[in-house]
């Protein structure tokens, strides 16, 4: 019985023993970090870094970039590990740029879609516009000590904690594929030895049709999702403005279908500080805090009014409001009436807007 049991044991020691998985050492593996997507000649080209490891412990790793073009994404992943010495790894990449010609002439939807079709991608990876071609993005050296995919990622998440509205693959997608929207996403731009985002770009289907300020889309966001912080400027006359911080909103969509047609209103809910006053404005007695209270509801409710009308004369809908209207109105054809009903439908914007406190205001 002993005997039986040792051979059992040495069986299973074998058994186990060559099931042991193998295991890609960091050094043996080239990671793509960042992706650049470029139309140079009507040729799609792909720009790739990378982080090479040693395993010596006095190296520290080194970063490459590398530079294929094909005519898909398929055959350039084939040509990024033909030019490189190790395995080549594509699914841990934190952000994808494009270039706005590319994104205007061939869209962006077959990058994506191969791009999520890998199982080890992050759905919250960056995506993103660029100004100027992503390769000169990807390879330029910035006065930060990070690595140039991180600084990227740091650049477009930081915005979008502050000022503009979250945006990521999951979200582009996401938006892509509902009935009733259509998808942004930022815009990088350089500004001096840095980069900056320079505001939002608008999509119809994946092609960039358009884009809209980094302020405007401050008030896009406001409209389309809840917000705890962000900055605005209003306007009061040509010579007094104020700016308002930290703002909070949140926003209650109704939709209602009459005999006459289709009636949507939108209610929001926004309190912040006061930041900044220029040219004479005084925000620190009651009588001008509601003075301003009612000065800056106006401006809220008259640009938030002309940022729906914009859409809707672009015929573009990244507010959504045709997926709420298709939600909320039973056997509609949502097609039909994004074609029809979507570019003349009012939409009564009410803002109930409130001066927390003045701060400092200077």
């Amino acid at each position: 019985m002993i005997k039986r049991m040792y051979i059992l044991s040495l069986i299973a020691m074998f058994v186990v023993g060559g099931c042991v998985p193998e295991y890609d050492y960091i050094e043996e593996v080239q990671y793509i970090q960042a992706m650049g997507h470029d139309l140079e000649d009507g040729e799609h080209r792909i720009t790739g870094i990378t982080t090479i490891f040693t395993a010596a412990e006095d190296m520290l790793p080194e970063n490459k970039t590398i530079y294929v073009s094909g005519e898909s994404l398929e055959t350039l992943y084939n040509s990024l590990q033909a030019k490189s010495p190790r395995h080549v790894d594509t699914g841990r990449a934190r952000v994808h740029l494009f270039h706005e010609d590319m994104a205007a002439q061939d869209g962006i939807f077959s990058s994506l879609d191969t791009v999520q079709r890998n199982p080890m991608i992050d759905q919250d990876m960056q995506v993103a516009i660029t100004r100027e071609p992503a390769r000169d993005m990807l390879e330029t050296e910035y006065a930060f000590h990070v690595p140039t995919f991180r600084y990227l990622q740091d650049v477009l998440e930081q915005n979008q904690e502050k000022q503009m509205p979250r945006t990521s693959l999951h979200d582009f997608m996401y938006h892509y594929y509902a009935e009733g929207a259509d998808p942004y996403l930022p815009i990088l731009a350089y500004q001096g030895d840095h980069v900056k985002v320079a505001g939002l770009a608008l999509f119809q289907g994946d092609t960039f049709v358009e884009d809209i300020s980094i302020d405007d889309a401050q008030i896009f966001r406001m409209l389309n999702e809840h917000t705890d912080e962000g900055t605005v400027h209003i306007q009061l006359n040509e010579n007094k403005g104020v700016s308002f911080h930290r703002l909070s909103s949140n926003s209650n969509w109704t939709i209602t279908q009459e005999t006459d047609g289709t009636h949507v209103q939108v209610d929001l809910d926004i309190e912040g500080p006061i930041r900044q006053t220029y040219g004479g404005v005084e925000g620190y007695k009651r009588e001008s805090i509601e003075q301003l209270e009612r000065l800056a509801t106006e401006e809220f409710e008259r640009r938030m009014s002309e940022t729906i009308q914009y859409f809707q004369a672009l015929n573009i809908d990244p507010i959504g409001i045709g997926e709420r209207v298709g939600q909320n109105v039973r056997g509609l054809d949502i097609q039909q009436w994004e074609k029809e009903a979507y570019p003349d439908v009012d939409v009564d914007v009410n803002v109930d807007f409130t001066i927390d406190n003045t701060g400092a205001v200077e």
